[in-house]
C-alpha cells in the first residue's frame, strides 16, 4: 500500500515539474519584444540609394595625346567597365550622386621604341552630379545628370621623358537614363555618363554605357512587438594585433581575383601592426543585418625597411549574422571606402600616391557569453586611395586578431 502511495506521489512530482517547465516555456513564448529605436531606419539614411553596373567604354586615346614626339603604332583602349553609385533624393524629382567608374583593363600604347613594347594609362573617371528625375508612370522614370567629373590617371615615361602625365583631370561629366522599379526598393538601372574631352591635357572623352540596379532605402514598417530577441549591443571597443612570422602574410590573395574576387591586396606589405578601434551600432534588423560606423588608429610596420607608418581612419561597417545561439552570435563583417589619413606617402620605395587613402576590412567574428559582451575576431585589411590619385599601389594588412568588448 505505502509502496503506491509513493509511486502516486512520484507521478504528481513529475507532472508538477512539466507543467512547471511548460509554464515558463509558454511564458517566454508569449512575451513581447518592443523594436527599439536603432530597429528603424535613420532618418538621414531615408530615399537613400545605392547602386552598381557594367557596361561599355569608349577612351579614345591616340596619338594626339602622348607629349615630346612620341607616338604609337596603336592603341589599345578598354572596352568594359564596372561602376558603383551612392545618391540621395531631396525630393521624387531631385537626387545628388557621387559615383566611380574604372576600365576592368587599362588602357595601352602600343609599339613607341620596339614594335612589341606596351605602355599603360591607368585611368578612372570619379563623378560628384545632380539628377534631375522626370517619374513616366508608377515604375518608369527618367533621369539626367551633371556636374563635376574627376579623370584620375596614371601615365607613363620613357626613360626620363614624359610621354603622358599622371593627374587628376576636372571636366564637365554629363549623361542621362532610365530606371524601372521592380519593387519599392529595388530598381533596374540603364545610364549613359560622358566626360567632355580636355585636349590642354591630353585627355580625350569617356564615354560609358551601362546597365545595372540601385537599391532606394525608405522607413521600415516594424510590428508592434517581436516573439524573439536578439542582441545587438551599442557599442564595441576592439584591439587587434598580426605579425606575420606566426600567420601567412599572404591572406589577402585567397580573396582577390583568381580566387575568391571580394576584397584587395597592394603592393605595399606589412609585417606586424595592431590596431585600437570603437565601432557604434545605428541601425539593425531583428536578426540578420546590422550597420555600424567607427573610428580606428592603427600602427603598422612595412615588410622590406621595417618602415614605421599609421592609419587613422573613419569608416562604414555591416555586419551579416549567419549563426544565433545562447552562448555565441557568429557574423560577417565588411567595411568598405573608410576615409583614411597616412602619416607617411613614400615607403619601402613605393609611392603610395598621396596621404589620403581609403580603408577595407573584411572578417568573421562573434560575440560570446549569454549577454553578448565579448567578441572575438579574425580580419583582413587593405588600404588605397580607390583610384582617386594617379598613383594607386595600396597597402595590404594579413590576418589581424582582435579582441574586444561590447555594451
Amino acid at each position: 500500500m505505502s509502496v503506491s502511495v509513493n509511486k502516486h506521489r512520484f507521478f504528481k512530482k513529475i507532472i508538477g515539474v512539466f507543467i512547471f517547465v511548460g509554464i515558463i516555456l509558454s511564458a517566454q513564448a508569449n512575451t513581447e519584444y518592443k523594436p527599439g529605436h536603432r530597429a528603424q531606419l535613420p532618418s538621414g539614411l531615408n530615399h537613400t540609394y545605392f547602386g552598381m553596373g557594367a557596361g561599355y567604354t569608349d577612351i579614345p586615346f591616340s596619338n594626339h595625346d602622348l607629349m615630346n614626339g612620341y607616338q604609337a603604332t596603336s592603341f589599345t583602349n578598354p572596352s568594359v567597365g564596372l561602376n558603383v553609385f551612392v545618391g540621395h533624393f531631396f525630393n521624387r524629382y531631385l537626387a545628388g550622386e557621387i559615383n566611380l567608374m574604372r576600365p576592368i583593363k587599362w588602357a595601352y600604347a602600343n609599339g613607341i621604341v620596339t614594335p612589341n613594347d606596351k605602355h599603360s594609362i591607368w585611368i578612372s573617371l570619379f563623378g560628384i552630379a545632380l539628377r534631375p528625375t522626370l517619374p513616366i508612370s508608377q515604375r518608369v522614370s527618367l533621369y539626367g545628370l551633371g556636374g563635376l567629373g574627376i579623370i584620375s590617371r596614371h601615365g607613363f615615361s620613357i626613360g626620363n621623358t614624359v610621354a603622358i602625365h599622371s593627374q587628376d583631370v576636372m571636366t564637365f561629366l554629363t549623361g542621362g537614363g532610365v530606371t524601372y522599379a521592380l519593387t519599392s526598393h529595388w530598381h533596374l538601372n540603364a545610364g549613359l555618363e560622358y566626360a567632355v574631352a580636355r585636349p590642354n591635357k591630353q585627355q580625350p572623352s569617356m564615354l560609358y554605357a551601362y546597365t545595372g540596379f540601385y537599391y532606394l532605402f525608405h522607413a521600415l514598417h516594424l510590428p508592434k512587438y517581436y516573439s524573439t530577441h536578439y542582441i545587438f549591443h551599442k557599442n564595441l571597443i576592439q584591439a587587434g594585433a598580426f605579425a606575420t612570422d606566426i600567420f601567412n602574410p599572404n591572406v589577402n590573395k585567397y580573396f582577390t581575383v583568381h580566387y575568391l574576387p571580394i576584397f584587395w591586396a597592394g603592393d605595399l606589405k606589412t609585417k606586424n601592426g595592431g590596431w585600437l578601434m570603437y565601432q557604434r551600432n545605428i541601425f539593425h534588423t531583428h536578426k540578420i543585418f546590422s550597420f555600424d560606423v567607427g573610428m580606428s588608429a592603427s600602427t603598422y610596420h612595412s615588410r622590406v625597411n621595417n618602415t614605421s607608418f599609421q592609419a587613422f581612419s573613419v569608416f562604414p561597417a555591416i555586419r551579416v549574422w549567419f549563426w544565433r545561439s545562447p552562448l555565441a552570435d557568429v557574423y560577417f563583417t565588411y567595411a568598405i571606402a573608410g576615409p583614411t589619413y597616412l602619416t607617411q606617402r613614400h615607403i619601402d620605395n613605393i609611392d603610395l600616391g598621396g596621404q589620403f587613402s581609403f580603408q577595407d576590412l573584411l572578417g568573421i567574428g562573434a560575440f560570446l557569453g549569454r549577454e553578448k559582451h565579448f567578441n572575438i575576431g579574425a580580419t583582413i585589411g587593405h588600404y588605397s586611395n580607390g583610384n582617386l590619385l594617379p598613383n594607386n599601389p595600396g597597402v595590404q594588412v594579413p590576418l589581424v586578431l582582435s579582441l574586444g568588448y561590447a555594451f
